[in-house]
């Protein structure tokens, strides 16, 4: 009886320790993940414990996001975090992120991440909407993608874009739409990690972000579309809880 009651005790730890949102699954190349789940403020928690919190400048609000809440860009906020070797990938990574954009402004072109002669994941107005161009530099800029898929203004869409050192792929709700050859590697520099105020006098958007993830590896087609029908926070968090749940019916089992 006391083995019992001490095992409970245990797993009631961990359970509580877990929906604190600590015990959850980040995997070895998560270089940082923002689920931009605040309410107020301009500070953004990296959730992947590598300490990548972000400081959100200009006019922003929180609103409803595809999952929770998310960051709404005015035509002046942006976010640059200075230079960190987390954010440089020589031969791999993947950028994910749920974004409802509104508008580009004031140019045609905004980077959704960027960093400076290294790697930029540009939205491309067209028409009553816009397309996701990711480019590469190793040595020079090189892209965009081809045959890009357009998404309207004003909804959320999911976008990923991956590099493993030879192609470039981007994604768009979870569909693989586009590959293009680019050696390796890619250039390594101090240029600082920004969202939005990208380049070249200041190109920025107006819209919010949800769920960013980046990784120094190539994710599979199978992982983006996991999270692009599911969601980060869900297979972060839920799917550890499940698996911490299925520890406990097989340790109760025993007893």
């Amino acid at each position: 009886m006391k083995i019992v009651k001490f095992v409970v005790v245990v797993f009631s730890g961990i359970l509580i320790f877990a929906m604190s949102g600590f015990a959850i699954d980040i995997d070895k190349n998560t270089m940082a993940i923002w689920f931009f789940d605040e309410t107020k403020g301009n500070l953004v928690k990296d959730i992947s414990g590598r300490g990548h919190d972000l400081k959100v400048e200009g006019n922003n609000k929180w609103v409803k996001g595809k999952f929770g809440n998310a960051l709404h860009f005015g035509d002046n906020t942006f976010i640059e975090h200075k230079s960190h070797p987390d954010f440089s990938f020589k031969n791999g990574m993947t950028i994910e992120l749920w974004l409802n954009l509104q508008d580009i402004t004031p140019q045609n072109v905004v980077g959704i991440p960027r960093k400076e002669s290294e790697y930029v994941v540009a939205a491309y107005e067209q028409g009553k909407g816009f397309y996701m161009g990711p480019w590469i530099h190793n040595g020079a800029w090189v892209g965009p993608l081809n045959s890009p898929v357009v998404s309207p203004y004003g909804e959320w869409h999911h976008h990923a874009v991956t590099y493993d050192g030879k192609d470039l792929k981007v994604y768009v709700d979870g569909e693989h739409t586009g590959t293009r050859p680019i050696p390796g590697p890619m250039n390594q520099t101090d240029a600082p990690f920004r969202v939005s105020n990208s380049c070249c006098g200041g190109r920025f958007f107006v819209g919010a972000i949800d769920e960013m993830r980046l990784s120094n590896i190539p994710r599979t087609d199978a992982e983006i579309k996991d999270v692009a029908s599911r969601g980060l926070a869900k297979i972060l968090l839920v799917d550890r809880l499940d698996k911490l749940t299925t520890s406990w019916g097989d340790i109760k089992s025993q007893y």
